[in-house]
């Protein structure tokens, strides 16, 4: 009987801990003070390395200098067509910024570009164990959705895929793309030498901001003196992966613009920094797709 006792007076306190709420939760009396150390104080003042300023790590334009664009879209013009892949949830993003940079320069020059915003699709990128076979072996016919996205793969001529790094690859939400579109059959077959690419005569591309080195804008060759030979091994790393997903596909790979110098948040000087960042955007672009 004594032990029943115990054992519920001690399931009563326990439950009174665990109703306790956060607001109701004692805090320490003192809390370490935090302060801001210089070289958390430069980062606020133009191009940063790991993070973009003392506030935040993501990269967000002033409103004062954001741009709205949205693409006319493909049409059944013989033009020359650009497909765009975006994976970002934040539309005030540097890397939206790019993306809407890049797609207004590619119309002024006569291309077509249809545009696919990943999260405001809701794209599940998840493969399911049901469209599991269908992506890896193809089996069976793909969903309704992913055979729009399929259809609109097969209209372009160039495939651009714009993301932030994270762990050094595309985020999740594009690999799912990739992964759920880019489907055996579809993107690729067996052939008498191996996998053969069924894409063929289109471009693959990629925009991509990061945050690290603050060592460059662009891609191979393209540092700016900080640890240039560092920057070029990142560089060629992606070039392996992407020469291999292209042969994979039968595309050609384009290379990439990957953005490490990325205006501070807070720079007094951000009007003058996010349009160098465009501007340098379009003229790799030109020397790319307009040469």
């Amino acid at each position: 009987m004594k032990k029943l006792i115990l054992i519920f007076t001690a399931v009563l306190m326990l439950a009174g801990c665990a109703a306790q709420t956060p607001e109701t939760t004692p805090t320490p009396e003192t809390t370490p003070e935090v302060t801001a150390t210089p070289e958390a104080t430069a980062a606020t003042d133009g191009f940063t390395g790991p993070t973009v300023d003392s506030v935040t790590s993501a990269s967000i334009v002033q409103e004062a200098y954001i741009q709205d664009y949205t693409p006319a879209g493909f049409t059944d013009s013989d033009k020359e067509k650009a497909l765009f892949i975006i994976g970002d949830p934040r539309h005030n993003s540097v890397l939206w910024d790019m993306a809407r940079t890049a797609m207004k320069h590619m119309e002024e020059k006569g291309m077509e570009v249809e545009m696919r915003d990943l999260y405001t699709m809701n794209f599940n990128p998840v493969l399911s164990a049901a469209d599991f076979y269908y992506a890896k072996d193809g089996q069976g016919e793909p969903t309704a959705d992913i055979k729009a996205e399929q259809d609109l793969v097969s209209q372009a001529d160039h495939l651009i895929f714009v993301y932030p790094n994270w762990h050094d690859s595309e985020i999740t939400i594009v690999k799912g793309y990739k992964e759920k579109v880019f489907a055996k059959k579809f993107a690729y077959q067996d052939g008498a030498n191996g996998l053969e690419g069924l894409l063929k005569g289109k471009s693959y591309f990629t925009i991509m901001n990061c945050g690290y080195l603050g060592g460059g804008r662009g891609y191979i060759g393209d540092g700016v003196g900080i640890e240039d030979e560092k920057w070029d091994t990142y560089m060629n790393a992606f070039k392996v992966f992407d020469d291999d997903t292209s042969a994979f596909w039968g595309t050609t790979n384009y290379g990439r613009f990957v953005n490490d110098r990325t205006p501070g948040n807070e720079s007094e000087n951000y009007g003058e920094e996010i349009e160098q960042l465009r501007s340098d955007l379009n003229a790799f672009l030109d020397k790319v797709y307009f040469n």
